[in-house]
């Protein structure tokens, strides 16, 4: 069966680990048997979409032969069975589009392009760099939204950038999250029939209610039944059971146990805090990239009792011998 990109882009979008030893190289057999391990769970098309060298993957601190290597095992790892996506975060156009031409030709689906920032970017910077990805590579297209990284005045797409968007044949999505939980509303309720929304802000069932399409999650790395379960409930639009597993699994235990100054934190990216809470939940994937700055110790003691409290325990299926044993 043939599915046009919006069909694929649909679910649990995994963000992926990227694995590394004690040197900081990257590790590509252990991604090979952990994609293949996540396909025989179950995540396939139409449920799920697998993507490497993000955010949680540190895809900002890959360098491009490392990039390159992992296009290349995550398209062949997933075989067609399940749509894929890479992390690309250039402040270069050209960059950008020498990394999404090589992921279109190695067989990727879909780049989850960040806006480029150095400095706070105009409207037309935003549209001129997608523009020249656009048409410089025939893949499918997810703009990232990051108000967070922005510096100030900060920066978030706007509804004259998304209507822009919808005219450009390879945009086909936007992973969502806003600082205004008008805007998140508002863009969702006036884009949501042209353009595919994977929510990243992820307040209960409330983005899928209005709209979006799927969600970015991280937890199936480790329990990936979990996030199928959840993904069958907002399908079926049982949005009050999913809010009610969602609450009791992974919102109220961490909310209890970490301390309020604890809930916010600090950092060049989401490697130290993505990294702490796998291994918690039984996949360690290696020590962050330099130079971030690990979480303290009190950190990572909270998390552990907010984990063991949850439940979430229970679901979990990953243990070190889908990769062959722990990572060196």
């Amino acid at each position: 069966m043939n599915f046009s990109r919006k069909e694929k882009l649909v679910g649990v979008v995994v963000s992926l680990p990227t694995f590394t030893d004690a040197d900081h190289h990257v590790l590509l057999e252990p991604l090979r048997k952990h994609v293949r391990w996540l396909v025989e769970k179950g995540l396939r098309t139409g449920s799920a979409v697998l993507m490497g060298s993000a955010g949680l993957g540190e895809g900002y601190f890959l360098s491009h032969d490392e990039f390159c290597s992992i296009v290349d095992v995550l398209a062949d790892a997933a075989a067609g069975r399940v749509p894929t996506m890479v992390g690309i975060f250039e402040l270069s156009a050209r960059e950008a589009a020498r990394k999404a031409s090589y992921a279109a030709k190695a067989g990727i689906d879909f780049v989850q392009l960040a806006l480029p920032h150095y400095m706070a970017p105009s409207e037309q910077d935003v549209l001129n760099h997608f523009r020249y990805v656009n048409d410089a590579a025939d893949i499918g297209l997810v703009a990232y939204n990051i108000p967070w990284a922005m510096p100030a005045p900060g920066f978030e797409l706007t509804a004259n950038i998304l209507e822009q968007f919808t005219h450009l044949e390879n945009v086909v999505g936007v992973k969502w999250s806003c600082n205004s939980i008008w805007h998140y509303l508002r863009m969702l309720r006036l884009f949501r029939d042209r353009l595919n929304f994977i929510d990243n802000m992820i307040i209960m069932s409330l983005g899928m209610r209005l709209g979006a399409r799927g969600f970015i999650d991280w937890y199936a790395n480790a329990a990936p039944n979990l996030s199928l379960k959840f993904w069958e409930l907002l399908k079926a639009g049982k949005y009050d059971e999913y809010d009610t597993l969602y609450l009791k699994l992974r919102f109220d235990p961490s909310l209890a146990v970490v301390n309020p100054e604890q809930q916010s934190w600090i950092g060049m990216g989401e490697g130290p805090t993505a990294r702490q809470r796998l291994r918690l939940l039984g996949l360690d994937s290696g020590p962050s990239f330099p130079a971030q700055e690990p979480m303290p110790p009190s950190y990572d003691e909270s998390v552990r009792r907010g984990i063991e409290s949850s439940g979430i325990l229970e679901w979990v299926e990953w243990t070190p011998e889908v990769i062959g044993g722990p990572v060196r």
